[in-house]
């Protein structure tokens, strides 16, 4: 992947996002994570690029990889090379989507190809912070922060209507196929359901929880454990219901060449 646009963001040493929470603890002995999100430190500085970023949830286009014509999820995705020793994040431009038919029974098995990020997004400060914050955060050898890690991140809204209810998860329980996976509410407005269950490989249920505050955040180490959503109906019938996230993978790829 020679194709990167390098994004340079990080004047600072300085994490302008952390955690008041031992997530790598968390991680290691129950394979999930939840953070609520007052239990993010967030600099100040980051407040007015942090709304610039959230306004995206506004004019996601839609998902065109849905099936029966039906019109519930709504989408943006970017591909990042990362390198953690050095710190160097670089967008891939162009980059697919794929999952596996084994881990998306809905989806896999096809290279989807989502709208990008708004070029501003990419070059956010708020954006680039808490994908290092999250990193961060993860139970990984020293080893591994020598070679390129896949970051995917994906900007989603999930939108329910009294005619069609809004399915978060519509290949059911699930593995997304990625080393980790960081699950950030953006927000949710007028929203009955949405439960977030994680499952053991076995599919028995370890955990639920509704994320409700803006920045909840479930963090998965997704060959250990899967997860699911439920549907979500408005509870106000005159109104459509809306539930937005922020979805971050991270997967140790060594074979990959670093970016240039």
């Amino acid at each position: 992947m020679t194709d990167c646009k390098k994004i340079s963001l990080c004047k600072t040493n300085k994490n302008m996002i952390s955690i008041r929470k031992d997530i790598q603890f968390h991680l290691s002995r129950e394979k999930y994570a939840m953070v609520q999100g007052d239990e993010f430190c967030i600099d100040p500085v980051l407040d007015t690029p942090r709304q610039a970023f959230l306004s995206d949830w506004q004019s996601l286009p839609a998902d065109e990889y849905l099936q029966d014509g039906d019109c519930f999820r709504f989408r943006r995705f970017t591909l990042f090379n990362f390198l953690p020793r050095t710190g160097e994040l670089r967008a891939v431009p162009s980059a697919s989507y794929f999952q596996s038919q084994k881990h998306n029974r809905y989806a896999g098995g096809v290279a989807r190809r989502f709208a990008p990020f708004l070029d501003e997004s990419l070059e956010n400060p708020f954006l680039d912070h808490l994908i290092r914050c999250d990193f961060s955060q993860l139970p990984v050898e020293d080893n591994t922060l020598d070679h390129p890690w896949l970051v995917d991140v994906h900007q989603v809204r999930i939108r329910a209507t009294l005619h069609e209810e809004g399915k978060p998860t519509p290949e059911g329980v699930h593995h997304d196929g990625e080393e980790f996976v960081c699950i950030h509410l953006v927000d949710r407005k007028n929203v009955g359901g949405g439960v977030s269950t994680v499952y053991d490989n076995q599919s028995y249920p370890l955990f639920d929880c509704g994320l409700k505050e803006p920045m909840d955040t479930m963090i998965l180490w997704d060959p250990h454990v899967m997860h699911a959503v439920s549907p979500i109906t408005p509870v106000c019938h005159t109104a459509e219901a809306t539930r937005d996230v922020l979805l971050i993978g991270f997967d140790p790829s060594p074979d990959l060449r670093p970016p240039t």
